[in-house]
């Protein structure tokens, strides 16, 4: 499920690249570069190649193959052998890469007014980013945002090299998963906005205690230009609220900027999920309309909470109040935004009610996995069945997640509840060696070490009717789970 680096055609000379990055030219300073890679098997002639290194891959080994391939200059560490092209040398090619990038986001700021926002926490972050810039490019116009899940130190900077002069606004995903990155990701971006949508215990073994991970996320607000919007209720969030910022919020607090007033779903497999939003006086024009009306294809209360963070974004980066054109425009937009694949995705395959939410897993997002799929198997009137793999990355908070987690699966009574990993099968395990867990008197648990042992499992208890929900981090391929519920009921599957 990687998203693929997008290709680019970004120029710049070799003076702009050593100025931005506070490098040293080798070579012809007019050299004119079009396109940034940091990949030789993506490199087309005239390019730019960024020579990184990590997870056991070193860029400078294919300095000559890049050159091979016509690039037209590189961008290397200092003191390395370089084969006879131009080049800018500096300390460290991902904070050049960085720097790179934030330059070429500061020209076209300077040359199109572009706005730009960029959303940060724990869970919801691609949703809410497909749902912001919609909402964006209602009012804005052409917007950029990133690609699937591009969100870390190489993932945002490419992608902001593919910002043209058509683009009006730019919606940045800023993920995480070792201290100081968002911080490193806010000085590239410097957005307009700055949305954190909540904190969780997420990368724990990188991050930390609940509370490192709340500085680690909110050190998004630290550069934005215009405003920051939060979550009402999340008080770690709003502890952490810069003094003096110009703040908007979302959520379900009744004093919330916008907020959810009302929300209700469709009963066969929640093919619409009906929202009510409450706005603010500040944030629409006299006459306009203080309540929105949403009939969203995502799924669950969590889906609700996305559309109001992005509805705040919106209204934070227009700077003015909303019109009664423009929300109209914003509730179209939002209602046309379909789920990400993988993330809570619910679709039928046969006859059975699917709920694919097998990107990853924490523990924010299990629960709103499992709130969803109990709507969803009470609006259809049938049987649940529950697949859930390992977390990982929680540190030493693992085993305690793990265990709740289990807990809150038994609390709905599914039919069946098959632990996946080895993690989750010794929370299962202990939780069924308690005398004072009725829950398990109602559910058939089974336990697989792995998700090729799930598969089998999941595909022989499924029957017609069932609403199923695979949940998992990355690591333990839920996704062979459906592979295998494909094979058994039919691979022609309908969103």
């Amino acid at each position: 499920m990687a998203t693929p680096i997008p290709k680019n055609r970004c120029q710049f000379t070799l003076d702009e690249v050593a100025s931005a990055t506070g490098g040293t030219i080798k070579g012809e300073p007019r050299t004119v570069v079009r396109g940034v890679t940091m990949d030789t098997r993506m490199l087309e002639a005239g390019a730019l190649f960024v020579a990184l290194r990590g997870d056991g891959r070193d860029g400078h080994s294919f300095l000559t193959e890049a050159a091979r391939r016509g690039a037209s200059a590189l961008l290397v560490e200092r003191g390395r052998q370089l084969p006879e092209l131009p080049a800018v040398e500096v300390e460290d090619t991902l904070v050049a890469l960085g720097a790179l990038a934030r330059h070429h986001l500061e020209r076209m700021r300077a040359a199109n007014s572009l706005a730009c926002i960029a959303i940060g926490g724990a869970v919801g972050k691609t949703s809410t980013k497909e749902l912001t810039a919609a909402a964006v490019r209602a009012i804005f116009g052409e917007t950029l945002a990133t690609p699937g899940n591009l969100n870390n130190r190489i993932g945002v900077p490419m992608t902001i090299f593919t910002l043209a002069e058509r683009h009006r606004a730019a919606v940045l995903e800023c993920g995480t998963n070792t201290r100081g990155e968002i911080e490193r990701l806010a000085r590239i971006v410097e957005p307009d906005v700055a949305v954190v949508l909540n904190v969780d215990i997420e990368h724990s073994e990188g991050l930390g205690s609940i509370e490192e991970i709340a500085d680690e996320e909110t050190a998004l607000f630290a550069t934005a230009r215009r405003a920051v919007v939060a979550c009402a209720e999340e008080r770690l969030v709003m502890e952490r609220v810069p003094r003096g910022a110009n703040l908007v919020t979302f959520g379900a607090a009744p004093d919330a900027d916008v907020g959810v007033a009302a929300r209700s779903s469709e009963t066969v497999a929640l093919a619409r999920n009906h929202v009510t939003l409450a706005l603010s006086a500040r944030l629409v024009a006299s006459g306009a309309p203080e309540r929105l009306e949403l009939s969203l294809a995502l799924p669950g209360a969590a889906a609700a909470r996305n559309a109001a963070a992005a509805v705040a974004g919106a209204a934070a980066l227009r700077a003015r109040p909303l019109a009664a054109n423009e929300l109209s425009a914003i509730a179209r937009a939002l209602e046309g935004v379909a789920p990400v694949a993988g993330r809570l995705q619910i679709r039928t395959i046969g006859d059975l009610i699917l709920i694919d939410d097998t990107y990853n897993a924490n523990p924010r997002s299990v629960r709103a996995a499992l709130e969803t799929a109990r709507e969803s198997a009470a609006g259809a009137g049938t049987r649940l069945i529950v697949a859930l793999g390992d977390m990982l990355e929680l540190g030493r908070l693992s085993c305690a997640m793990h265990t709740e987690a289990v807990a809150e699966v038994l609390g709905l009574a599914p039919a069946a509840f098959i632990a996946v990993g080895a993690e989750m099968t010794a929370a299962a395990r202990w939780m069924a060696d308690r005398s004072d867990n009725p829950p398990y008197a109602r559910t058939d648990i089974r336990l697989a070490a792995d998700s090729v042992a799930a598969a089998e499992l999941t595909r022989s208890l499924a029957r017609a009717g069932d609403v199923i929900l695979v949940k998992g981090s990355r690591g333990i391929r839920m996704e062979r789970i459906i592979d295998a519920l494909e094979e058994r009921f039919g691979s022609r599957t309908q969103d």
